[in-house]
């Protein structure tokens, strides 16, 4: 093969790499795997070599577009001062806006593929009181530093109502009704009045008495007044001990069903530990991650029958500062395109 028909087969090679139908294959064939992506979660697509490949040629097909058909008229003839965003040169237009838009995509393409091969992603269950520096999952692997859970706390809505069933010992009747803690309640014809004087959603004693652990409801309990003709007693109600009715001469049963609300919020109190000494101590909640030496940590999920557990998110995404001046430098040039259009 000569010197010519070598240039000629790549010079071919390049226009079809270039080429819109090429564009189209690539588009859909990146198309189709994030269908698959997203409807087979458990197949890491969106890591694969083959997603990465074609990402690779997608930024081949725009870098190569942009060079034959804007810049590299440019290196063959002196161009003139650019007015109105477009340059000339030999009568070849070259727009800046354009160039300047294909320049964010070629950007947010290296930033996507420098993330998808470089970049970690495990997980970091932790009970509190426990560090870990090495992460769980198919990319496990080590963080030069320690994660201590210090603290997990869940924070819910208040639903307002909770269900109670009164059941009286000597006449036997039993009525059930929901209650707003604060408020009273009337049985029989208002015979009987309940009112529930405080709610502790976490129910503990300490030295000061009757006290809450925390907004979680860990250990519902109710403290309530019954009221009635021979007078008034106190009793407690705990959800998850349904069988403690407080003192035998009691003149009523009550069993207490907790409403309880949805999640609000639950955060990771953290420390990080580097070198054997603490360097920050941060919460982690689910719109509020933690970044620190290249690793960001999310608050990714709990465990509602342990209240000691928290699962944490680390990753590493070195692409992403890549990808973000794409987007910022995207946004630039189809502002100017669309500008230029309206004159």
């Amino acid at each position: 093969m000569t010197h010519h028909n070598k240039e000629g087969t790549v010079s071919k090679a390049l226009d079809f790499l270039a080429s819109p139908p090429f564009l189209y294959g690539l588009l859909l064939a990146l198309l189709l795997l994030c269908v698959a992506g997203t409807l087979l979660p458990k197949i890491d697509i969106y890591h694969s070599l083959l997603f990465t490949a074609l990402l690779g040629l997608l930024g081949i097909n725009l870098t190569l577009c942009t060079w034959q058909r804007q810049i590299h008229a440019w290196l063959y003839g002196k161009g003139q001062a650019p007015r109105d965003g477009v340059l000339l040169t030999r009568g070849v237009r070259l727009r800046l806006d354009v160039l300047l838009t294909h320049l964010a995509v070629l950007t947010i393409l290296i930033g996507g593929m420098l993330s998808a091969i470089l970049g970690l992603h495990g997980s970091l269950p932790l009970s509190v009181g426990e560090s870990k520096n090495m992460t769980e999952g198919p990319q496990g692997f080590r963080l030069p530093f320690s994660v201590k859970l210090e603290d997990f706390g869940i924070e819910y809505y208040d639903s307002g109502l909770h269900s109670l069933t009164v059941t009286s010992r000597r006449e036997g009747w039993s009525e059930k009704f929901d209650v707003q803690p604060g408020a009273t309640a009337l049985l029989r014809a208002g015979a009987i009045q309940i009112k529930v004087l405080e709610y502790f959603p976490d129910f503990i004693i300490d030295n000061q008495g009757p006290a809450t652990r925390s907004s979680a409801p860990q250990n519902p309990a109710l403290h309530l007044e019954i009221t009635d003709r021979e007078g008034s007693e106190k009793h407690w109600a705990f959800a998850r001990f349904p069988d403690f009715h407080g003192e035998a001469k009691s003149r009523y049963q009550v069993s207490y069903e907790p409403a309880f609300g949805k999640i609000k919020q639950f955060h990771s109190q953290v420390a990080i530990i580097q070198g054997g000494w603490v360097a920050v101590r941060r919460a982690i909640e689910v719109n509020q991650p933690l970044r620190w030496g290249g690793y960001t940590l999310y608050q990714a999920g709990y465990d509602p029958e342990n209240p000691q557990y928290s699962s944490l998110l680390v990753s590493r995404d070195p692409g992403v500062p890549l990808v973000y001046a794409g987007f910022l430098l995207l946004t630039v040039g189809l502002t100017w395109t669309f500008l230029r259009r309206k004159k």
